[in-house]
């Protein structure tokens, strides 16, 4: 016997297994989704909040989907027999709203946008920062939002909350909808966080003696710190899916912060791939599970960096993974647990983020085997999704784009221009592909603190007494982004293609099939250090070596 499908109502979840008994009678008991990645012999399992005997009619049986005040709807299910152990459908009365996902332009800026820019650049979407060690506080007060979840209240930081209101009502009245990166960054947040909020929240594995931990992942290991999660999750999508949209529209989640470089940018400790994934697979099932409540076609992306094959740093495979085997250990967890809706979010800046002319990146190649994807080989993303074993339902697992840029370089003018005609070649590449939702230019004001790069749309003219960048005039780029999806685009075009230069531009435009490997067979004649093939029968077996991690 097994589980092959757990479906949500209003009032109930039913079960439908294979190979069942007429009349069979299955013990079902809800638990606690806690998680742990690696074998820990102090990890302790989540409790079961109801069991229940259910007899089988046809296969099928169902229970309540209320445990007093408890929720079902996001918990483990245990049957005693293996398949599907999570809420895999959802019926269209569970949601407040059913409302299609909105079909929306591509481009998009970070939210704190100069007014005239919003309307003179034509921007569609944005893209929102939540921290959840800023936004939870351990007390009522009358500076804290009351806010429910499962019959237990929880506070949140009422200026926090109303600033992000802010800017969400101000892109919405103009139509702009909005992607919400949520992140857990206590290290960032220093004394702005609730020391309480963050005993609860941290991750058990967060290593506090790596200096470049600026993040930490969401803690789904311990009851307390699973309850905190879901009232944090629960309260954005309450506020922000609303059908009158009060707060603006919340349209998806980008999941964390490159969890592929997870101990810069959503540090747990060290770990696998896949026990990393297995933890992170079940932060985006919750979500998901939890926007259905609200909102039955909200997305849920992972969010990773631009290493597909390769990693941030080779050396240290506990710490940086890529994302080729990343998606293949999310999909196996849902093989195993039961599917849902999980998308794509990555960074596929140029491979020298100094340099913003990505159509003379080296390392990337239109193969299952590149190293990297970059704006130059971003079809290599789409194709590897359209793979059978990662179709959602028939149809492939949408993608957005919501952090990466060009940077200008102070020693060299010209990179302005390579900006410019770089943003209208990648928009063309996009467009093309089908798949991509959301191509957000980061960032929108130079920053002197990000890394000594000038990613902004805008320059920087300094600090202000709140430390604030001083906003200064536009860049070329500007104009390259206001024609975009208008009559102008067309000269654009043109424009970019004289630059870029035409068989170059048409190339990046119309690239090789991607395949799922590199073909050697017309290497040709080769250097040593750089694929040499030597004339032993062993090197001949081994195969071209070369000097770099490909």
């Amino acid at each position: 016997m097994k589980v092959i499908e757990i479906r949500a109502y209003k009032e109930k979840i039913a079960f439908r297994f294979e190979g069942a008994e007429e009349g069979a009678v299955v013990t079902i008991k809800a638990q606690v989704p806690l998680v742990c990645g690696p074998e820990d012999p102090a990890f302790v399992p989540g409790r079961v909040v109801w069991k229940g005997d259910v007899t089988l009619r046809g296969g099928a049986g169902e229970i309540p989907r209320y445990a007093g005040k408890t929720d079902l709807l996001v918990y483990r299910f245990l049957c005693g027999c293996p398949g599907v152990c999570y809420v895999t459908e959802v019926e269209d009365e569970v949601s407040e709203f059913t409302d299609p996902y909105p079909d929306r332009p591509l481009k998009a800026i970070n939210a704190k946008v100069l007014e005239e820019d919003l309307d003179d650049l034509g921007f569609a979407q944005t893209s929102m920062g939540w921290n959840q060690a800023v936004v939870m506080v351990s007390k009522g007060t009358p500076d804290a939002i009351e806010f429910e979840y499962d019959g237990e209240t929880y506070y949140f930081n009422r200026a926090e909350v109303e600033r992000v209101d802010k800017t969400m009502q101000r892109v919405w009245k103009r139509g702009i909808t909005a992607v919400s990166r949520h992140v857990n960054a206590s290290f960032l947040a220093g004394e702005r966080a609730d020391q309480a909020v963050v005993d609860i929240i941290q991750h058990p594995g967060y290593d506090y003696s790596y200096p470049s931990a600026y993040m930490g992942a969401f803690n789904l290991r311990t009851e307390e710190g699973f309850k905190y999660f879901c009232a944090y999750i629960d309260h954005m999508l309450a506020r922000y899916t609303r059908p009158d949209h009060k707060y603006g529209w919340m349209v998806s989640f980008e999941t964390g912060n490159e969890v592929t470089s997870q101990y810069v940018w959503n540090n747990a400790g060290e770990m696998t791939c896949a026990e990393y994934m297995k933890e992170y697979t079940e932060v985006m099932r919750i979500s998901w599970l939890l926007a259905m409540k609200h909102w039955k076609n909200f997305r849920v992306f992972t969010s990773f960096d631009q290493y597909f094959c390769g990693r941030h740093v080779p050396s240290e495979p506990k710490r940086f993974y890529g994302m080729k085997e990343s998606m293949d250990e999310i999909q196996n967890n849902c093989d195993r647990d039961g599917n849902f809706p999980w998308n794509v979010a990555f960074h596929p800046y140029p491979e020298n983020l100094s340099y913003p002319d990505f159509w003379n990146d080296r390392e990337p190649n239109w193969t299952f085997e590149t190293r990297r994807i970059t704006f130059k080989n971003l079809e290599v993303m789409p194709a590897y999704l359209a793979q059978e074993r990662f179709l959602y339902k028939g149809k492939p697992r949408r993608i957005i784009l919501p952090e990466q840029g060009f940077n200008s370089r102070n020693d060299a003018p010209y990179t302005l221009m390579q900006g410019k005609y770089g943003y209208v070649l990648a928009y063309q590449k996009m467009k093309k592909l089908g798949t991509i939702d959301m191509f957000l230019h980061h960032n929108y004001v130079d920053g002197p603190w990000e890394f000594g790069l000038n990613l902004g749309i805008r320059y920087c003219d300094g600090y202000d007494e709140n430390n604030r960048e001083i906003i200064a005039g536009r860049k070329p780029i500007c104009e390259a982004i206001a024609a975009m999806d208008t009559d102008r685009e067309a000269e654009m075009v043109e424009e970019a293609r004289a630059y870029i230069g035409a068989e170059i531009f048409d190339y990046m435009l119309n690239p090789p099939e991607v395949a799922a490997s590199v073909d050697h067979s017309r290497d040709g004649l080769t250097i040593p250090g750089q694929g040499n093939r030597r004339a032993t029968d062993k090197a001949k077996a081994e195969g071209p070596k070369a000097n770099f991690d490909t």
